[in-house]
């Protein structure tokens, strides 16, 4: 089977050379486990293939996540969107004026999962997109409580990622004190793949993890694989 290549090097080869096309993988972790790097590198290594991206962001303001990976990897993803490689947008959730009422929440939540769709599908045709990034879930997640409408409306939202034919990258948040994969533990299921970002403490030092734990038809590995960065991008770390 032809694979999306991750970006990440050293990756591909724990996920039988990259992700299934078309499928849609959940990247979630902590504050700092480098969850919007892992997406970036993903973006960006289409760049490199020919392959146009689409990258969206509900929560940090696009000038900020620019201006990082300018910093970090020295990548101008300003100049790939003046080219039209890349289409680079934010999406901010909705804010109700008033409490609302389990009727009127239902109705504003099929609204914005309607909103959100239409816009990804926008913009994947604005470029002719073959990758997505949405980075994150967790203010959707967030913005609806109750558990069936929220299943609901993520069913909704990754099935026109889906239908879309994009590969797509969706970040999750995981509270600081959860052991969980998402806030409401609903996306990890939905999901066609799910990785798990860690920040763990070895010796004096602390390391960056990345664990595949479930990436539908393919054998993947299961061992946690320590990863690392600088100008040439991110690199899984091999164990002597």
């Amino acid at each position: 089977m032809e694979r999306v290549t991750t970006g990440i090097n050293g990756f591909d080869d724990k996920l039988e050379g990259g992700f299934v096309p078309g499928s849609v993988v959940l990247i979630a972790g902590k504050a700092g486990t480098c969850k919007t790097l892992f997406s970036a590198s993903f973006i960006y290594e289409g760049v490199n293939r020919n392959e146009p991206g689409v990258y969206i962001t509900t929560e940090e303001m696009e000038s900020e996540i620019k201006n990082d990976l300018m910093s970090v990897f020295g990548w101008d993803f300003s100049a790939l969107e003046q080219k039209g490689i890349i289409n680079f947008m934010s999406i901010k959730p909705i804010y109700p004026d008033k409490v609302l009422g389990d009727a009127d929440l239902a109705k504003i939540s099929k609204f914005y999962t309607y909103d959100i769709s239409k816009k990804i599908i926008a913009a994947v045709k604005a470029v002719g997109a073959k990758r997505l990034v949405l980075d994150s879930i967790s203010i959707f997640e967030m913005f609806i409580k109750d558990k069936y409408l929220a299943k609901i409306s993520l069913m909704t939202l990754l099935e026109e990622l889906r239908k879309t034919g994009v590969t797509t990258i969706i970040t999750g948040e995981i509270p600081e004190t959860s052991d969980g994969l998402s806030r409401n533990e609903i996306v990890e299921y939905l999901a066609d793949g799910v990785m798990k970002l860690e920040f763990v403490p070895v010796s004096e030092d602390f390391k960056r993890t990345v664990t595949i734990r479930k990436m539908r038809r393919t054998n993947h590995s299961s061992e946690i694989h320590p990863f690392e960065f600088d100008k040439q991008g991110l690199s899984i770390v091999k164990i002597k």
